[in-house]
């Protein structure tokens, strides 16, 4: 029987005795104890945590650590906000340094093993990411999550045991979260299809994105009727009579097209040159769209708006580099605002990468996004969102001038790569370097699902992904109107 009178260092003196007799269970409880004594207390967290590893209960020991450093001051001041910058290489070493600092009073907290593979991973060191996750899961191999970074660097041969590990966590997937779940459905299907199990992959995908889409708010008819008033709005006439009045910078070039259409591949081509600035998906636009653009429609018809709306995004673009000539927003969604960009931005480029519907579609099926893409996760709904793309794309094809935008084919871009290469940068208005055939070896930060494909020389395995699948996408493809 412990006294309940006990001082917390006293009881903390003996829990450290009972743990080093061996007596593991004992010793949890009394850490327990000390706890419920003295809550600000961090070496006893510590010590909780560590010992609940060493049961087998690393859910609870990962709780532990994240209390103590939600309560360690050293941390608090040391560690700062990777919002801080808005470029994307400063915030994965922000991230990296944040980790260290972490990492040094808390060795086996695996959440910061995890956040360290991620950045590495981003940065394109895919060796280190890879040891980095390998660490994050032997201290919690419970968490679908920290499997990514192996599933999507690695060969079958390589992952064998994280494919193990994560057939294991299916068997009891009832005790994961949601989101848990869904994760571990779309890591088992990107790893079976790796493994040419292609059946057993979609399977996976379909449970996947039947939970994301039961979480994830997404309006249809909002959608779809935004981009046909836009369509609307932006006619002929309107943009005759707006023409040439913005922002004259030659700085902007904006990659737009459908998400998984290549997007980051054509971005990675013009960032290897060395006056081109990669700047990733970037929010910068529609933002300020939503600010100075009235929610009832696009209704900007003053020079001197447009003028404002471009030199602001051109300011805004400007702070995330000094020596760039031109700077490269591949944010896919601004498809919808390529009006409105010709208006405000009238010397900038706009390319367009398309891709095979059915394989860009499929690609977006077989994707759990981060971000606000509601219409992948059913594939009726992914259909006709592509449709209402191509569509408005079409439109823009019409009422622009020839010019406007630059349309490149992804097939094409991957079968005649030297040529469609030097037609992106003859596009950017700049003299052709031949780093940009060795896009794979330059170093920089991708923060996107493709940041692993990127460090690759080119290759031809994406042409034609969807085609094991045809007999499964039976929905997708009436959407296209393929069938």
């Amino acid at each position: 029987m412990i006294d309940r009178n006990l001082s917390a260092e006293s009881l903390f003196t003996l829990a450290e005795a009972t743990r080093k007799a061996g007596k593991l269970e004992e010793a949890t409880a009394l850490y327990e104890q000390v706890l419920a004594v003295a809550p600000a207390a961090l070496e006893p967290r510590v010590a909780l945590g560590n010992i609940l590893l060493q049961l087998g209960r690393p859910r609870r020991a990962m709780a532990a650590f994240e209390d103590a450093i939600r309560l360690d001051p050293y941390l608090k001041k040391l560690c700062r906000d990777i919002d801080q910058s808005e470029i994307e290489e400063v915030r994965c070493h922000i991230v990296l340094e944040n980790c260290a600092h972490i990492l040094l009073r808390y060795p086996n907290y695996a959440e910061a093993h995890y956040r360290k593979a991620s950045a590495l991973l981003n940065l394109g060191r895919i060796s280190e990411a890879r040891k980095a996750s390998e660490h994050a899961l032997v201290l919690n191999p419970t968490i679908p999550t920290y499997y990514h970074v192996l599933i999507h660097t690695g060969r079958p041969e390589q992952n064998a045991n994280a494919v193990a590990a994560l057939e294991e966590l299916a068997q009891g997937e009832d005790q994961l979260d949601i989101i848990d779940r869904a994760t571990l459905h779309f890591l088992l299907a990107r790893a079976y299809e790796d493994q040419g199990r292609t059946e057993v992959a979609f399977q996976h995908l379909e449970k996947g994105n039947a939970i994301k889409r039961g979480i994830t708010a997404y309006d249809e008819d909002r959608e779809l009727s935004k981009m046909q008033a836009i369509s609307a709005h932006f006619t002929q006439e309107r943009l005759n009579s707006l023409r040439n009045r913005g922002c004259p910078s030659e700085r902007p070039v904006f990659v737009i097209g459908m998400p998984r259409s290549g997007t980051t591949l054509v971005e990675q081509i013009l960032a290897s040159h060395p006056e081109i600035f990669g700047a990733g998906e970037l929010t910068y636009f529609s933002d300020l769209v939503a600010v100075d653009i009235t929610p009832s429609g696009f209704e900007m018809t003053s020079s001197t708006d447009l003028n404002h709306l471009g030199e602001k995004y051109v300011k805004k673009i400007s702070a995330l580099t000094s020596y760039a000539q031109r700077i490269v927003d591949k944010q896919p969604l601004n498809f919808l605002y390529a009006g409105l960009i010709h208006l405000a931005l009238p010397e900038s480029r706009i390319i367009h990468i398309k891709r095979d519907p059915l394989d860009t579609c499929y690609s977006c099926y077989a994707l759990s996004f981060g971000g606000d893409i509601g219409f992948a996760y059913k594939q009726e709904e992914l259909g006709r969102y592509y449709m209402a793309y191509e569509a408005l794309m079409a439109h823009w094809r019409r009422v622009l001038p020839d010019g406007a935008f630059l349309e490149v084919e992804y097939e094409e871009l991957v079968n005649n790569f030297p040529e469609q290469a030097q037609r992106l940068i003859k596009y950017c208005g700049l003299e052709w370097d031949p780093r940009c055939l060795q896009f794979h070896e330059t170093k920089r930060t991708v923060l996107t699902a493709s940041t692993s494909q990127v460090r690759r020389p080119m290759y031809k395995s994406s042409i034609g992904r969807a085609r094991p699948y045809t007999g499964q996408l039976t929905p997708l493809r009436e959407a296209l109107g393929l069938i």
